[in-house]
């Protein structure tokens, strides 16, 4: 993706500013900072912000982190707010310590196993950050699963991917979304009782998706991306089998959005790079610029 050097994503000004993705929100609707462009992604959007501005901020934020405060203090009241901040800075430590600790675990290992490791922190934390209302970053994490897919399927033990079946997904054509309104039902109410009828519209395995675990000595990741999007990585000759799950109405809910401690221990900024540097061996050209703003002015 081509990106404006003089706009900036919203990992850069994370960076640049010291705040999380949240924030950068917050000053939007703050009317600090103005959308000043989108790059269009497969999975979303991604808003770009002019650098000048964001430069011109960097000075002004302690003042505006203080105005923060007060507003969230009034709000939500002082006291609760001063032992929710404590608890994160305490998350903070722990996971600074944590990630410190996971590093220095693995830095002895095998080449291989060292990389995919490294690899699998960087994309469990991005998979948080795209949960946060950031859809772009799934692009990304479509590269690194599909990378996984190539060096290490049936190739060593450290990946195994199994295809979990979902539901199909149905639309209601306007005759029955006529007849469902007349029973006074709702569209999700009305295809349970009737199923639809040949003229709705159906999308086969819409819920389905294949898990990804990499697994290595006590080190366990587990990804998940849908059918629809993975399932011309595989040899039709070697397809994944299926697990044994119970079938279940709807999508499946895995993981979380990242929390404010999570994303000042592992920046935005700093997984987006790790994981183009790691496929960057891979022959595959970055998705995000990462050049960061003083470097930008040197």
């Amino acid at each position: 993706m081509l990106q404006s050097p003089k706009l900036l994503n919203p990992a850069q000004v994370c960076n640049a500013l010291d705040i999380t993705p949240g924030n950068v929100k917050r000053l939007t609707m703050g009317g600090y900072l103005e959308v000043k462009g989108q790059l269009q992604f497969k999975n979303g959007l991604m808003n770009l912000f002019n650098s000048e501005q964001v430069e011109i901020l960097i000075p002004k934020m302690p003042r505006i982190k203080q105005s923060w405060e007060r507003s969230d203090n009034n709000r939500y009241g002082a006291n609760r707010l001063a032992s929710t901040r404590q608890q994160e800075h305490k998350s903070f430590q722990y996971m600074m310590k944590l990630k410190e600790n996971y590093f220095n675990e693995i830095e002895h290992f095998p080449t291989t196993e060292k990389e995919l490791l490294e690899a699998c922190f960087y994309l469990y934390h991005l998979n948080h950050y795209a949960k946060a209302g950031n859809p772009y970053l799934y692009d990304l994490k479509e590269l690194v699963l599909r990378s996984f897919v190539r060096s290490h399927l049936n190739k060593n033990n450290l990946l195994k991917v199994h295809f979990i079946e979902g539901d199909n997904k149905m639309l209601l054509c306007p005759n029955c979304k006529a007849k469902a309104e007349d029973r006074n039902l709702s569209y999700v109410e009305y295809l349970e009782k009737t199923g639809g009828c040949p003229a709705c519209a159906r999308e086969y395995k819409y819920y389905s998706l294949y898990e990804f675990i990499i697994a290595y000595r006590d080190y366990l990741f587990c990804f998940h991306t849908p059918y629809k999007t993975a399932k011309r990585w595989f040899d039709r000759t070697h397809l994944p089998p299926h697990k044994n799950s119970p079938r279940r109405e709807g999508a499946y809910a895995f993981g979380r959005a990242i929390y404010n401690a999570e994303a000042r221990a592992v920046e935005l900024l700093e997984v987006v790079q790790k994981l183009q540097d790691f496929l960057a061996a891979y022959g595959i050209k970055p998705l995000i610029e990462t050049k960061r703003l003083n470097a930008a002015r040197v």
